[in-house]
């Protein structure tokens, strides 16, 4: 059997642009489906076409790619990737990555071989353009859905929401809009010359880029702003240099001063620079304070939040800790790095406790959100260097181009604000899939014009079939292992986190993702971990049912597997294995040596890390040794005053000590730091100390926090008939009537005594 070379060459196209569809696809039938949808059909569809294409450019040398300073740049670039791979700290981590991110070397391979094939297989003007309408037509279905979003939450709700179309992140999706915005835009510029085949056309490109514009604003994200600003400022600098127009020029030179003007306002009115102040804890408990009616809960506007700008910001505190801890943690590894998607280990080898002053919840990056910290931790110096010079090569190329003629003005400008913007916006966030495969293919598009602008003439006869069967079973069988296996593991995975069946079923389907026995493993193990631990919880009775305490061993011991398999930093596996072990202890009473010389160990790891001294002291708290679990929270408090975890278990330690009196102040610091409560009765003991004290405004702040934990109907009553006879005694007689009115509508039978309490008040 025989292939024509027309054949081959319109199936790689094919295939070429069903990727640029990827961004638009995603498959709910997968953990992290806005990641390992496109990943998994990326590697697919990249392997068949490399192969193919390899196939034809062993056959046909004008298929293949020529020597440019892009393809080097970019060939460097995945070398020293590789390189930092086999070298980081845990390479089969950096290798096969993870599910949410789908950014090991395995998968970051691919973008560089649908490069070579971008580059070896189109090569005429009419081809890119046609590539590009592609890209451009899938672009405008994630606008439109975008849109979609923004709009119809505006009629709901009547407020503006981040919009993330089907990227799956409002700073992903902006990252994407560049490329969108920019091309559109390129191509309207062509369109508008007489003459020219996209005349009609030229309103839809230019629509399409002013929308992308809106749609990025919509997202709100403040990097994509930053990027958008470097990139007009740097258009205006290049228009004010080379553009023949003087009214260009002109508006040119004004935009640059107006800008100028603007950031030094920025600036000067403070807002930048200012550090918010703290309430005192005495205000705190004012009952003026927390008496105060609440806002209404509006939420500002997309375009408010970009210009709230402030380097004291949460995101931006906790970012330039993380930043610090990270390069602090990778100076043994510096050349390199510590390999991709190992961000996380120099992360945790030195994290810093400062940085629970700022976030309590997600503390555990697993990048950087600056693309240059991110390489130069992952991926050394070395690696920092070769991706500033795809940005270096990309500029000497248009440049080179421009003066050679072989670049119109319009591509030339375009392309350098794209690359410019890029950049810029990088600085505040990391490549994801969608923004990376349209930075390649424009970096792909670039390096076309350096490139002979015609189609490659066929060769005489036909390719053997035989030539490409034996390659096209091996890139079968390899997505078999390396593709095929990890999706069906995440489709189990998914399945089992769907909550829709009972913990035994659930269990199950975990038992069948680690059939495939692939680099989804350690994430099946710690989901696993999670939904036992879940489900003990909703168990209300001391005594587990029949079999789950089996899960529970089962939970740990897959836990300790996963520590076994992974880099020390890995932490999360080790906190998990604590927090369930103390989850048993809690239910059975059996203490285990090996996991209490596991929480210590990893407390040794990370010092900063206060997770794992909360649960070495819950460990001593559930033995009952109460002043030792408190010498634990003491010693950890130290590394960060800030932090209400320590106080709050230092009062439950003295509760259960019997000693109320000590621990109300443990309990009150905790509290004015931001203690959430998962449950009111964590603080009935509270309220009956006050009310014993007499403390009436106490009273009344705890009852508030009590009715926002949530309580059943008896109780809500309860609180209501406590607030109103408090509020009565305080002489507060607006507020006493309040709450005894919610008595009334809660319990229709006590209308007549809240009545009689009310009257009794206008005496």
């Amino acid at each position: 059997m025989f292939f024509r070379e027309s054949t081959i060459v319109s199936i790689i196209k094919a295939g070429v642009y069903a990727v640029l569809f990827l961004p638009f696809v995603v498959i709910p039938l997968f953990l992290f489906p806005f990641a390992t949808s496109r990943g998994f059909l990326l590697q697919i569809l990249v392997e068949i076409i490399f192969v193919l294409y390899a196939v034809l450019a062993l056959k046909n040398p004008a298929y293949r790619p020529q020597k440019t300073a892009l393809l080097l740049a970019l060939f460097f670039y995945f070398l020293v990737v590789l390189l930092s791979t086999i070298f980081g700290l845990d390479p089969y981590r950096s290798f096969f990555g993870n599910y949410e991110r789908m950014w090991g070397f395995f998968s970051l391979a691919h973008f560089f071989l649908f490069f070579v094939v971008l580059a070896g297989m189109f090569k005429t003007k009419e081809e890119w353009t046609k590539l590009i309408k592609i890209a451009l037509a899938v672009a405008t279905l994630s606008v439109a859905f975008g849109m979609f979003q923004f709009v119809g939450s505006l009629l709901m709700s009547g407020s503006a929401p981040r919009i993330m179309s089907t990227i799956g992140n409002p700073a992903f999706f902006a990252s994407y809009l560049f490329f969108v915005c920019f091309f559109a835009l390129l191509f309207y510029l062509h369109s508008r010359e007489r003459g020219s085949p996209e005349y009609s056309r030229r309103f839809l490109y230019g629509a399409l880029s002013l929308v992308a514009l809106f749609a990025m604003l919509a997202t709100a994200t403040r990097g994509a702003a930053v990027g958008l600003a470097v990139a007009f400022f740097a258009g205006a600098v290049l228009l004010a240099i080379f553009s023949k127009k003087r009214a260009l020029k002109i508006g040119a030179i004004l935009f640059i001063a107006l800008s100028l003007l603007g950031a030094v306002l920025l600036v000067s009115q403070g807002s930048l620079f200012a550090k918010p102040q703290r309430i005192t804890q005495e205000k705190f408990y004012n009952i003026e304070r927390f008496d105060a009616p609440t806002a209404a809960g509006k939420s500002g506007s997309f375009l408010a939040r970009i210009a709230n700008i402030s380097l004291y910001d949460v995101t931006v505190q906790t970012r330039l800790i993380a930043w610090k801890s990270a390069l602090v943690g990778m100076k043994e590894s510096s050349l390199l790095g510590a390999g991709p998607e190992n961000f996380i280990l120099a992360f945790n080898k030195q994290f810093d406790p400062a940085f629970y002053s700022y976030e309590r919840s997600e503390v555990w990056f697993d990048h950087a959100h600056n693309i240059y910290i991110d390489m130069l931790v992952t991926h050394g110096w070395a690696g920092l260097l070769v991706y500033l010079l795809l940005f270096v090569a990309a500029f000497y190329t248009i440049i080179s181009l421009y003066k050679k003629q072989k670049l119109s003005a319009a591509h030339a400008f375009i392309f350098a604000l794209f690359f410019i913007a890029y950049a810029a916006q990088n600085a505040f966030l990391f490549d994801s899939f969608s923004a990376f495969l349209m930075f390649i293919v424009a970096l792909a598009y670039l390096n076309s014009f350096s490139q002979e602008q015609s189609t490659p003439a066929p060769r005489a006869g036909f390719v053997n079939a035989s030539m490409i069967a034996v390659p096209i079973i091996g890139v079968l069988l390899a997505s078999y292992f390396l593709t095929a296996r990890p999706a069906a593991e995440a489709y189990f995975i998914s399945k089992a986190e769907s909550g829709r069946y009972d913990i035994h079923q659930t269990m199950e389907y975990y038992r069948k993702a680690f059939a495939y026995n692939t680099y989804g493993d350690n994430e099946a193990r710690s989901r696993m971990a999670l939904a036992v631990a879940k489900h003990i919880q909703k168990v209300e009775a001391k005594e587990l049912p029949e079999g789950v305490d089996a899960y529970l061993d089962e939970a740990l011991a897959a836990l300790k597997q996963s520590i076994d398999s992974t880099n020390q930093y890995l932490l999360l596996y080790r906190l998990q294995l604590s927090d369930l072990y103390n989850l048993k202890l809690s239910r059975a009473g059996m203490a285990s040596p090996e996991i209490e010389e596991i929480i210590r160990n990893s407390i040794a790891i990370s010092p900063g890390r206060m997770e794992f001294e909360f649960a070495l002291a819950q460990t001593e708290f559930l033995k009952g040794n109460y002043e030792k679990s408190i010498e634990i929270l003491t010693a950890a408090s130290a590394k960060n005053p800030d932090h209400p975890i320590p106080y709050w278990k230092i009062a439950q330690n003295y509760q259960f000590m019997g000693s109320d009196e000590q621990g109300i102040p443990y309990l009150e610091k905790a509290l004015y730091l931001g203690q959430s409560i998962r449950a009111a009765k964590e603080l009935l003991w509270a309220e009956k100390y006050y009310v014993q004290k007499e403390d009436l405004t106490k009273i009344i702040y705890i009852d508030q926090r009590m009715l926002q934990a949530g309580v059943d109907d008896t109780e809500v009553i309860r609180l209501h008939m406590n607030m109103a006879v408090v509020y009565a005694k305080l002489g507060k007689k607006e507020k006493a009537i309040e709450h005894a009115q919610a008595i009334a509508k809660l319990d229709p039978a006590q209308k007549e005594a809240v009545d009689n309490f009310i009257k009794e008040l206008s005496l």
